[in-house]
């Protein structure tokens, strides 16, 4: 046989009279895919920016119809439709528990080992039960959570009063004497008085000066240690067993 007439020259022969254009085939790609890798991308973000986590969600779903839709319409984009299912299955997940485990993380370094949390709140705003409710903590380790009073005469604090909200400015609007606790620190120690909330863990006791003095606070958290609040008081977390504030 002629070597002109063999089955791969008149193959090639006709894949030359073919137009190139034609040659190559073109295959739109998906919008839904690269939506879905998008999502899926801005859902590592979710680490930092807990909302953002719930970008997962239409991650998925579009990744699954834009797979679904490449099939039909025979689409490009497989890959990016897939891996936005796959960053946003993964960070969808942990994202949420990353920051729950930070969140007991500040919470458990809010009070000491052993110090009962107490909603100092909750107890000032029940003006009917105050003083029984305070008068059943005697004695015990407990932890609270306020604002310090700030009372002037220096930053460094070694005594000062704590009420539970940030204090308004202006006359007539500090809180009374019955709704602060008095907070003093172990001899020797001090704290550099800030705006910013606070947790106070120390034994609940009566205040000897409110004797002499009727404008002071009735009660006093003595022996106490200051650390910053960095959690909210009304979330807990999911292994906080409710052990208040």
């Amino acid at each position: 046989m002629d070597q002109k007439d063999s089955p791969e020259l008149i193959q090639q022969s006709r894949s030359d009279q073919i137009p190139f254009a034609e040659q190559i085939r073109y295959s739109p790609i998906s919008m839904t895919a690269v939506t879905s890798a998008g999502l899926g991308v801005f859902c590592i973000l979710g680490f930092i920016f807990p909302t953002l986590a719930w970008l997962a969600i239409p991650g998925v779903v579009l990744g699954v119809v834009a797979l679904r839709s490449i099939r039909h319409y025979e689409l490009s984009g497989r890959k990016l439709a897939r891996r936005g299912i796959q960053f946003s299955l993964v960070c969808g997940m942990l994202a949420p528990l990353w920051h729950l485990t930070w969140y007991e993380i500040r919470f458990h370094s809010e009070a000491l080992p052993g110090y009962q949390r107490v909603s100092f709140g909750e107890i000032v705003n029940d003006r009917k039960n105050f003083e029984s409710r305070m008068e059943s903590l005697l004695g015990q380790n407990i932890c609270f959570k306020g604002f310090a009073i700030y009372a002037g005469q220096g930053s460094h604090k070694h005594q000062f009063e704590l009420y539970y909200s940030q204090p308004r400015g202006g006359f007539g609007s500090q809180p009374g004497h019955r709704e602060v606790v008095s907070v003093q620190l172990p001899r020797g120690k001090s704290w550099e008085w800030n705006h910013q909330s606070i947790a106070v863990s120390g034994k609940l006791v009566r205040n000897p000066d409110a004797k002499s003095d009727p404008e002071a606070p009735q009660f006093l958290l003595k022996q106490s240690t200051v650390f910053p609040a960095l959690t909210a008081d009304h979330f807990q977390g999911p292994f906080s067993a409710r052990r208040g504030c």
